[in-house]
């Protein structure tokens, strides 16, 4: 059976213009009990003010998935600079370091951005900064792939961003009368979290901020019902 993961167990932090909710210890937010989930080791959803800069942050050995939902997310890391607009994923591969700051560039609009960290397959490897855009319809009613890998194996799925991890991140939107498998194999793992709305699995109901986590379990007949309005969902699946 699934682990239920409750929204109001997670951890908030309100400080200088960024609020963040935390599904695992990161930051300032400490949980022995919620240490990361194999190699998924930071889930957060934030939100950064207009004209908010965040902290400078040195990475290392980590793959850091940031999905900017709406707004513009601007980055530095002393070599290059850009800005990533709603719609886009940007992967940053840390490797053996890198160091980056990351801001929100509008005098009026805020950032609302999912950031998950993800644990390499390969260390020390050479930074590297990949982005891309995906269509928000094209995840209606099914799995929209945001990123895949193993990318050193060539295993990648077309249109994701190439992961040095055997996993996937995908996120899906769901409307009321629609099923949706959730697609749990044998011998993995994984982490699906409700971002908006309410949905119902089997017995269990989930709102928004809710997770379940399947620990290399085998339920293939595991669906996902969106029970009054439309549910986006994100789903991660893991080595086991």
């Amino acid at each position: 059976m699934p682990v239920l993961f409750p929204a109001q167990t997670r951890g908030r932090l309100q400080q200088a213009g960024i609020d963040s909710v935390h599904s695992f210890s990161s930051a300032g937010f400490v949980d022995r009990k919620r240490m990361g989930f194999g190699a998924l080791r930071v889930l957060t959803e934030e939100c950064i003010a207009a004209d908010t800069a965040l902290p400078p942050q040195r990475r290392a050995n980590m793959q850091v998935l940031t999905w900017v939902r709406c707004g513009v997310l601007a980055w530095s890391d002393g070599d290059a600079s850009g800005e990533v607009p709603g719609g886009c994923v940007q992967l940053l591969d840390a490797g053996h370091g890198i160091e980056q700051v990351e801001r929100n560039p509008s005098a009026e609009h805020p950032v609302d951005l999912v950031r998950l960290w993800l644990q390499p397959a390969v260390l020390n490897t050479a930074p590297r900064r990949l982005e891309g855009w995906f269509d928000g319809t094209a995840r209606d009613g099914r799995w929209q792939m945001l990123a895949a890998g193993d990318a050193d194996a060539g295993d990648t799925t077309d249109g994701a961003l190439p992961l040095r991890l055997d996993a996937q991140v995908s996120v899906a939107r769901v409307r009321p009368g629609e099923g949706l498998a959730v697609g749990v194999r044998p011998g993995r793992r994984v982490w699906l979290q409700v971002l908006y709305g309410n949905v119902k699995i089997g017995e269990q109901a989930l709102e928004a901020g809710d997770a379940l986590a399947w620990d290399r379990e085998d339920d293939p007949h595991a669906t996902i019902f969106a029970s009054q309005r439309p549910a986006e969902l994100l789903r991660v699946e893991l080595p086991g």
